[in-house]
């Protein structure tokens, strides 16, 4: 049985006494998270890893940053998913398990602004993640397949969960809050390069995931 775990929401640093301070917002809702929850979810946020990918990050994460945690990758993950600020799901293979993990998940497609990327990708080379050759590739907009575009375009008119947009792509008409979708449907053959595309987008940043 395979397990793969991603973050939901986006960070943004609210204003706490002069200081800001991470929250992550989900559904509108703001998450403060602990300075340890919030590198777990960091390393999830973009990313969809198995528990030993997680941990290899999370460690090489802890050690690059100088942080010493005193508790497992264990606690703080559990905490996470509790809170519905990561979530998992697993699958028998890696397409039931990746379906399972976005199935229920709302697709929010991301503006793409060359100043936030290169702030993004700025910090990255601060804390030495990236070199300064490979710069100008990460600020080229990475090219969407017409299945992406098309994702793109149709995520951008509802607010649709992953599986949702599978069905009204495959059938050609909206489907939306059709009760317990992820379970009565399995995803078909026509549905996986669509599911590769949802995938593709959201590694590549072009989309983020809510849990509504």
């Amino acid at each position: 049985m395979l397990t793969l775990y991603t973050a939901v929401g986006s960070l943004q640093f609210v204003n706490v006494n002069g200081k800001p301070v991470p929250h992550v917002i989900n559904n509108q809702k703001e998450y403060g998270m602990s300075k340890e929850e919030l590198l777990v979810w960091s390393c999830l946020a973009f990313q969809i890893l198995t528990y030993p990918e997680l941990e290899r990050l999370f460690e090489k994460n802890c050690a690059d940053s100088g942080q010493s945690i005193s508790l497992p990758l264990s606690h703080y993950l559990n905490r996470l998913l509790l809170r519905g600020l990561l979530v998992k799901g697993m699958g028998v293979s890696a397409v039931d398990a990746l379906y399972r993990l976005l199935g229920t998940l709302t697709i929010t497609p991301v503006e793409d602004r060359f100043l936030p990327r290169l702030a993004s990708v700025f910090l990255l080379y601060t804390k030495g993640q990236v070199q300064l050759k490979d710069i100008p590739r990460l600020l080229r907009k990475t090219k969407c397949t017409p299945t992406e575009r098309e994702v793109l375009a149709l995520a951008g008119k509802a607010p649709l969960s992953t599986a949702e947009l599978l069905l009204s792509m495959e059938r050609g008409i909206l489907i939306r809050k059709e009760e317990d979708i992820q379970e009565t449907v399995q995803i078909t053959h026509a549905q996986e390069p669509i599911l590769q595309a949802v995938r593709k987008l959201y590694l590549n940043q072009k989309i983020l995931f809510q849990k509504i």
